[in-house]
Formats: C-alpha cells, structure tokens, sequence
C-alpha cells in the first residue's frame, strides 16, 4: 500500500515518528488480589501457549518474566512453554528456544507433520496441550492463529482450566492501531485501546466476533 511506497522512498536521514501502543498490555506487574479480580501475573506459575508467529507477542513476556526471575526468584513462579509450528524450519528462534529458554523453563515442542531430522513430538498444539495435562495452577498466556486458540482453550477447558485463568492477545484484529477507524471494535471494546490482552472472561461477556 502507500505507507510501504513512502518507506521505500524515504532518504537516509529521514525521521520516523512511531505513536503507541496504546491500550494493556500483559499484567506482568500486576499483584492478584481479590480486589482486582485476581487479574494479574506476578508471582503466578505461568504456562506459554503459542502457535506459529503467535510466538513472537509472548517472547517478550518469556524473557521479561525470566529475567525478574534472575533478579528475584519469587518474581513470577515456573515457567512452562508449550509451542507448536507447521514445521520444524517455522519454528521460531528455535535456537534461542534450545540454547537459553531450556536452561530456565520447561520446553515442549511439536510441529504439525512428520519431518526428517525432527525426533520431537508431532501433533498439533491443542490435542498436545491435552496430552501434556499441564498443572491446573498455572496461568495461562496464549497467541497463535484464532482457530489454535479456539480449539486449546476449549481443550484447557476440559482439563478444568478457568476462563480467569487464561490471557490472550486479539492484535490481529486492529488495523490503525489508535483509536480511530473503528474497524477492531468487539462490541463497545476497541481492541487497540481496551485490548489487545483480554482474559477470556471478559471476552465471554462480547459478541462472538473474535
């Protein structure tokens, strides 16, 4: 579109004004407590959910939480990372995933099909999820394509996983990212600015739009 047309003809030197992001982000310093609803991460045992590129809006949260965790250990509880692609070359940061994140978080992989030279698991995220039987403590972060998240939350659901308990991100939704073309609207929500992270109890009480 024209906004890729203009970048490319931009000179070196040229300035870039980036607005945002407007709206929540992950509560990663949010305390639970029952006055806000228990809504909130720190200090909760925490499991990564993600699909494909839906990996890259938890990565940041993955490293934030292990680093406070370096600092104090009591920052967040352990951390687990359940993370499925169609193969082993859409993996993302594979290499990150088995060099640092292993060291610190339990790592469970799966790609879509079989694949010479892959030995991990295959099947896909929402019936690896149920297999896994995850611990019914943890708090749940979710992103990947919306029919992945359909499907594993309602395999979280039968393992006795509460909607409380589970965040995602609804970024796909948004298009001017501000506020004002109201095309990311569910409901009277505005994704881009009451979202994009909602917990799947206030997602319930929207149309189902997402």
């Amino acid at each position: 579109g024209c906004l890729t047309s203009w970048l490319h003809m931009m000179e070196v030197g040229q300035e870039v004004t980036v607005r945002g992001p407007l709206g929540k982000n992950f509560p990663v310093e949010t305390v639970p407590t029952p006055e806000n609803g228990n809504y909130g991460l720190k200090g909760k045992d925490l499991l990564f959910i993600a699909g494909g590129i839906g990996l890259a809006p938890l990565r940041s949260v993955i490293n934030y939480c292990r680093d406070k965790k370096r600092e104090n250990p009591d920052a967040y509880g352990s951390l687990h990372i359940i993370y499925g692609s169609r193969s082993k070359d859409d993996l993302v940061d594979y290499q990150e995933i088995l060099d640092e994140w292993s060291q610190d978080c339990k790592v469970d992989l799966t790609i879509d099909r079989e694949q010479e030279g892959w030995d991990g698991h295959v099947g896909f995220i929402p019936n690896y999820v149920k297999e896994l039987k995850p611990d019914l403590n943890r708090t749940v972060l979710i992103c990947g394509p919306p029919i992945m998240i359909k499907f594993t939350l309602d395999g979280l659901k039968e393992l006795g996983f509460q909607e409380e308990q589970v965040y995602t991100t609804m970024e796909l939704r948004m298009k001017c990212g501000i506020g004002k073309c109201g095309r990311c609207n569910i409901g009277d929500k505005y994704v881009c600015k009451d979202g994009p992270v909602f917990r799947f109890d206030e997602l319930s009480e929207l149309p189902n739009e997402y």
